[in-house]
């Protein structure tokens, strides 16, 4: 079971999260806008909400607009609440990091819910755009916590848990002059990985070999890091290779932060 990290979500305030909190209604008489029929595209949808080129129409800000009927896309389905933290900003990118071969890829879903069917797929170095909306599902207590993503043509619902604003790179080949060479060079990273982690720091993983990009690194991935900012680091890994002896030549450093970046750091 995956850890889920506390970002101490509150509660969305406004029009749009009661929209998404509760049934809402309206009343009228029949030139009421929103009693007319809902579209069937989402195409439609959005030229309806937006004003079509002939009536001279202007959204207004402060009518939250039809919240349309339980097909629309745009409806969570799922109980729960609609939260904001660092990952309500849309537009935003975000990576994907912590995640191994045997629980990869990660999965996009229609709804925030792993009961939800499958509408897309991040790889494990893989980045998606945030959406705008984030949701705690109360239903699934330790991975409850969802964004709303946009990857391509396709938008859906991540667990929050592997997703990460990437800081700055940067040359720490220094840091690890002292590992040893070593016949496998997984030996080595696992050396990093527990000299990083020790003392309950985190959790490291492989998250791609040489054959995974072609470009000769590994990556290795700390996450779970007890810090507010910094979440953790991605560490990209190359070897020199001699009489079967693998010594280190090269690790890159990039930061994985919680709460955005400014400046290549952490905020």
């Amino acid at each position: 079971m995956r850890n889920r990290r506390n970002r101490n979500p509150v509660l969305a305030v406004g029009a749009c999260a009661a929209l998404l909190l509760g049934a809402c209604g309206n009343s009228g008489g029949e030139d009421n806008d929103n009693n007319s029929a809902s579209p069937d595209t989402v195409a439609d949808t959005v030229t309806e909400i937006a004003g079509g080129p002939g009536d001279g129409t202007q959204p207004d800000p402060s009518d939250p607009g039809d919240p349309g009927d339980p097909g629309d896309p745009g409806e969570i389905t799922v109980p729960g609440e609609q939260v904001e933290t660092y990952y309500s900003r849309e537009g935003a990118v975000v990576g994907v990091a912590g995640l191994t071969p045997d629980i990869a890829p990660e999965i996009i879903r229609a709804q925030p819910s792993l009961e939800s069917e499958e509408v897309g797929q991040v790889w494990r170095t893989g980045s998606v755009e945030l959406a705008g909306r984030e949701w705690n599902n109360t239903t699934l207590p330790d991975e409850g916590y969802w964004v709303e993503v946009r990857q391509d043509d396709v938008q859906g619902w991540m667990p929050g848990a592997h997703l990460f604003y990437f800081g700055g790179v940067t040359d720490v080949t220094g840091e690890w002059a002292h590992i040893p060479p070593s016949d496998d060079p997984v030996r080595s990273l696992a050396a990093i990985g527990h000299e990083v982690t020790y003392g309950d720091m985190g959790r490291w993983a492989i998250v791609t070999k040489p054959e995974d990009t072609g470009d000769g690194a590994f990556r290795m991935d700390i996450t779970g890091v007890p810090d507010d900012a910094q979440a953790g680091e991605r560490l990209k890994v190359t070897f020199d290779e001699n009489n079967g002896e693998y010594t280190i030549s090269q690790v890159e450093r990039t930061l994985l932060c919680a709460r955005g970046v400014s400046g290549g750091l952490c905020l």
